[in-house]
């Protein structure tokens, strides 16, 4: 049977095997060229590829030109590439290669040096730096003992685990707490006030970006101490070099666990008109919304980050805590609304309303005369 036939039996409605054996019919570059079905295709590839039919180099190329055709990023068509290697390229190739990496080297060594021999920029490192954390703290001897005493060891197999006492344990524990609750707090009173700011204007580009970076750097290790003023520092240090993004995001993090609102509020107004639409900066100022209490403007900023990262936990976080406290403070305002009564006057009769205004003079006449004889009373005196 050719090709064509097995063609037109596709057309009328064959149904290809795809599990079982490829006919060897199907082997041909006619039904190759008209076969359409990218899965029957990889097939065909496959077998071709294995040699099990005999090894027909041009029918597997042409195969695979047609695969290519029909699906470019088909997985059969992507091959493995050897390393490049100094044999597989031409002489002029591997000496540009070789001719890059060796200005790149040169170019490393000299910002190296160049760095190193710098007395003007390790005095302005050097300026002001506060002492190691927990430098200049005493401990008291008595906690010096508790530290040093033996401590038993811990069961280390079942055996032993089934001998542990463990309401012995918590009494000794209840014990020690009892007797160290007395000594005093240990504060650490030697880091000295350090400079917010750094005049790094007689350096060049390089050096001013390497500087600031250093202090961003050491913001970052002071915030995940959880020393937050100390993170502040040191991201003003940075800003006075050079002003970026990511120091006044990180600084704007620092100021909101200090609680300090409006620092806060500035460094992400600063952001963003560095770039607008910055999704840290966006959050951050949401934060500061929600917690003054602006939780409207908080929801549009956070429906602004979701425009962007529909999926982001943070905004999606924060956004329905902000819409449960707009719903709290809706109902606080309709309690305090309270509901209004609505006083109509309902006219009676004439003679009842000539009743009520003879009533009404005679009261008006009466109050006056009192108040006139207290105030002659009074004046007389």
């Amino acid at each position: 049977m050719t090709a064509e036939e097995f063609v037109s039996l596709q057309n009328q409605g064959a149904v290809i095997d795809y599990n079982g054996k490829v006919p060897v019919e199907h082997l041909d570059y006619g039904y190759i060229e008209k076969c359409k079905d990218v899965k029957y295709l990889e097939k065909i590839l496959k077998v071709l590829r294995s040699g099990e039919e005999g090894i027909y180099p041009d029918l597997i190329s042409f195969c695979e030109t047609r695969l290519e055709l029909l699906d470019p990023k088909n997985r059969l068509l992507i091959t493995d590439k050897p390393v490049t290697t100094a044999a597989s390229l031409s002489k002029d190739e591997w000496g540009q290669i070789v001719d890059d990496l060796k200005m790149w080297q040169e170019e490393s060594k000299k910002t190296e040096d160049s760095l190193k021999h710098q007395p003007l920029l390790n005095d302005i490192i050097k300026e002001n730096i506060p002492p190691i954390r927990g430098s200049n703290q005493s401990v008291d001897i008595q906690q010096k003992q508790n530290k040093n005493h033996c401590k038993r060891p811990l069961p280390r197999d079942y055996q032993e685990w089934d001998k542990f006492d463990v309401e012995k344990e918590c009494e000794q524990i209840d014990s020690n707490s009892s007797t160290t609750s007395d000594t005093p707090a240990i504060v650490n009173t030697g880091l000295s006030k350090l400079r917010t700011t750094l005049d790094a204007s007689f350096l060049a580009e390089r050096e001013q970006l390497n500087l600031a970076t250093r202090e961003k750097d050491k913001g970052n290790e002071a915030f995940r101490a959880k020393d937050y003023e100390e993170a502040i520092a040191y991201y003003s240090r940075s800003i006075s070099i050079l002003p970026t993004i990511i120091a006044h995001n990180n600084r704007a993090q620092a100021e909101i666990k200090l609680k300090h609102w409006n620092n806060a509020m500035k460094d992400c107004q600063r952001v963003l008109k560095m770039e607008p639409g910055n999704i840290k900066a966006l959050l951050r100022r949401a934060t500061v919304y929600t917690n003054t209490g602006r939780f409207e403007t908080a929801a549009e900023d956070l429906r602004t980050v979701l425009k962007q990262e529909p999926q982001n936990p943070a905004a999606l976080k924060l956004l329905s805590e902000t819409e449960l406290k707009l719903q709290d403070e809706g109902m606080i305002k309709k309690k305090r609304k309270g509901k209004k009564i609505l006083i109509e006057e309902v006219d009676g009769d004439d003679g009842h309303n000539e009743k009520r205004q003879g009533g009404l003079k005679g009261e008006i006449f009466w109050v006056l005369y009192i108040i006139n004889h207290l105030s002659h009373n009074l004046y007389n005196t």
